[in-house]
């Protein structure tokens, strides 16, 4: 078989909506490595591979209609021709940025902690410098058992404001949550226990504190196992303080570690459970929080 045959034949059973081209430099360069296709020698094999025989063998799966260029992103991602549907906005946002995932008001829908169906996609990739680390560490995995040969590191893929028809917010994170994978459809999403988190430290993604006590009030009893931990772990006290309001005062709750935050607690006219909201004297002695938070509309 021909190297250019057995390339053509690894993308097309990639399954997937849509590769980079990072992982279609990653298909040669392994083809170009090892000589072999199902364990066969090809033919005519690359003696090296590099940028400028990616960019050949990508204009030989176009003229194939292999792939097409995916116009939802700026440049560096391709529609595979063969796969059953285009996918979601969500399944090619993660698989071309491997790092970003569900969050906010987003995956609050998906964990059914909200009544509302939010018009646009949000999602979390982290901070320039962590992104920066994270594929760092996936370059070396990638290339660790190979010799080396030219390299070309993951890049970051940027989707267009709207993607598949809808719109996209992508949030950039400092302290990214470790997401969970949904193998069935390639995305991402936050933990249960990490979406309430980002409920009470960005309440302005999440519909706005009202709602985000709503969601709290009635849900978190149910999940509280994954809460605190993932409380316990931030290293913002007034999140802390929030969580322990609502945990101890609204749920009725008493855990030892929920009430180690007390020691958070301080008076201040920045310590308010809605960060948007003017100041009220409707305080809670305990947590030294001001409860200027009114009932949400929400049904």
């Amino acid at each position: 078989m021909l190297f250019s045959e057995a390339f053509q034949l690894m993308v097309e059973r990639l399954r997937k909506p849509v590769t980079t081209e990072y992982e279609l430099f990653q298909i040669g360069w392994r083809l170009a490595y090892s000589g072999k296709f199902d364990n066969l020698p090809m033919s005519r094999v690359p003696k090296t591979w590099d940028k400028a025989r990616l960019n050949s063998a990508i204009k030989i799966l176009r003229r194939k209609r292999v792939i097409v260029e995916d116009h939802d992103f700026k440049s560096g991602v391709w529609r595979i021709v063969q796969a059953t549907s285009a996918g979601t906005a969500e399944e090619v946002c993660c698989l071309s940025d491997p790092f970003c995932y569900v969050s906010h008001l987003s995956a609050m829908q998906r964990y059914g902690l909200t009544n509302r169906s939010p018009h646009s996609l949000h999602l979390t990739t982290p901070s320039r410098p962590i992104w920066s680390g994270l594929r760092d560490e996936q370059f070396e995995k990638h290339y660790a058992d190979y010799p080396y040969l030219d390299r070309l590191k993951l890049l970051h893929y940027s989707p267009n404001d709207i993607v598949r028809g809808q719109r996209v917010i992508i949030h950039v994170s400092s302290s990214p949550a470790a997401p969970i994978l949904d193998r069935t459809t390639n995305g991402r999403i936050a933990s249960i226990g990490r979406t309430f988190l980002d409920m009470i430290s960005e309440p302005h993604l999440c519909g706005g504190m009202p709602h985000v006590v709503d969601a709290w009030t009635n849900h978190a009893n149910a999940w509280i196992d994954q809460i605190i931990p993932e409380i316990d772990k931030s290293s913002h006290k007034l999140t802390k303080v929030r969580a322990g309001y609502l945990i101890s005062e609204r749920l009725g709750l008493s855990d030892h570690r929920v009430e180690a935050w007390k020691n958070f607690s301080q008076r201040g006219g920045s310590q308010k459970l809605d960060p948007e909201k003017p100041y009220s004297k409707l305080f809670s002695e305990t947590w030294k929080i001001s409860i200027n938070v009114q009932d949400s509309d929400d049904d």
